[in-house]
């Protein structure tokens, strides 16, 4: 056989391999849409939730099948479900709409739903969503605030508010969460009693409970004095070296929330305020600065700007208390409350 013939032969072996392989690796068609499912962020523990899948569709107009996982508690997927068809695994000749009913846990932490859409010869469509179960109290989401249960409180409107006395003051200890007004983190009311609601000044004004009030400026001051070495702090001037004292090293859902910082130093909450860094939100729905940020309203409006009022923050690698004004009607914050010492 001559070199020229032998070329061709291999050329033409190498070509039919190369379809053979073509032919495996063939890309598998893919289902109309994208697979999408609602479920709360935020849920109570033993809460149970129904989700129905939506957004894909088979292109033929035929049936798909669905399965279902949660994790870490379930080890395989749920049975399939068929969209305008049976459920095959209940036999019970009851339409299904594909959707899937589930309890979450008691633990406090972190699910993943996985969801998956299929029909023969396509490609199977998946989504994902993260929920997290979330308790609020002293035995909730919020863990070593330094707070215990004999401490001091009062009970409003079925919230417990721990106290301590500072100077002629009581200071709350955890967030104002009177649903009556604000918001809840990312708007999920499970999440009220958790970080506390967010106000807006105007709201913040009426929020605390009867013969509670917003502290003044000076009053911060004045309860922060103890913790710093400076002289002389004039009101809506940062206090420097005071973040370690009214920080505490809590966990939400065994995720540490202030991350160590050499600027801070190690957190003391020698206060006993345990103030977390719940962040802050505008307009009362765009949340932001969740473990950076610990924003408090204070009494006061700025003079010569009726429409701004003052606020105290600390941030997670600075060791200042800081003043700043936000508006009084979209800036929404946390509150604590105040009363002259009984």
């Amino acid at each position: 056989m001559s070199f020229r013939k032998l070329f061709i032969l291999a050329a033409v072996v190498l070509a039919a391999a190369a379809c053979e392989e073509d032919e495996e690796t063939a890309v598998t068609p893919s289902l109309d849409g994208t697979l999408t499912f609602s479920v709360p962020e935020y849920l109570s523990p033993l809460q149970t939730v129904t989700m129905a899948p939506k957004g894909v569709e088979h292109p033929d107009g035929k049936e798909l099948g669905y399965c279902w996982k949660v994790a870490p508690t379930m080890t395989k997927y749920d049975t399939t479900r068929f969209t305008n068809g049976l459920d095959s695994e209940k036999g019970d000749g009851k339409p299904s709409d594909g959707s899937f009913t589930h309890e979450f846990s008691d633990t406090l932490k972190t699910y993943n739903v996985y969801a998956c859409a299929f029909a023969k010869g396509y490609s199977t469509s998946t989504s994902t969503r993260s929920v997290r179960v979330v308790k609020g109290g002293l035995d909730g989401s919020i863990r070593n605030t330094g707070i215990k249960a004999a401490d001091a409180k009062i009970t409003a409107d079925g919230v417990d508010y721990y106290y301590t006395r500072i100077g002629a003051l009581d200071w709350m200890r955890n967030n104002l969460a009177n649903s009556a007004s604000g918001v809840a983190y990312r708007n999920a009311e499970v999440m009220s009693d958790v970080f506390g609601r967010y106000y807006s000044y105007d709201e913040a004004v009426t929020a605390c409970p009867d013969g509670w009030r917003l502290p003044t400026d000076a009053e911060w001051v004045a309860m922060v004095s103890e913790y710093t070495e400076a002289k002389d702090v004039t009101p809506y001037s940062p206090v420097p070296g005071v973040s370690a004292a009214l920080m505490a090293d809590v966990t939400f859902n065994g995720d540490a929330m202030w991350e160590y910082s050499p600027a801070v130093g190690d957190i003391t909450n020698a206060s006993g305020l345990a103030f977390i860094p719940a962040g802050y939100a505008n307009a009362g729905k765009n949340f932001t600065g969740l473990d950076e940020y610990a924003v408090f309203w204070t009494a006061d409006v700025v003079e010569g700007e009726s429409d701004m009022a003052y606020y105290r923050y600390l941030v997670c690698d600075q060791s200042d208390l800081f003043a700043s004004k936000g508006s009084r009607s979209s800036f929404y914050a946390s509150v604590r409350c105040v009363r002259q010492a009984q």
